[in-house]
């Protein structure tokens, strides 16, 4: 039980500093999608469906680069 609580510590404080992060979400233009780390990089997700697979093992990069493609493909 202690080591439990120790390792769901250690998630939180790696997950603050954005650290082996499995799955994220985020909130943009009012809908929440959900970033899910797989062996090539990220899936994008927008309820349930995935809706982009972006290649890089980096949560923010990851983030930075669906919103980039996500606006221009608006404009």
């Amino acid at each position: 039980m202690k080591n439990k609580q120790i390792d769901t510590m250690a998630k939180v404080a790696m997950r603050s500093r954005g650290l082996s992060v499995k799955e994220k979400r985020v909130r943009f233009q009012g809908k929440i999608f959900t970033f899910k780390y797989v062996a090539e990089g990220y899936e994008v997700f927008f309820e349930g469906q995935k809706m982009d697979t972006i290649a890089t093992d980096n949560i923010n990069l990851a983030i930075a680069a669906f919103k980039e493609k996500h606006i221009k493909t608006k404009r």
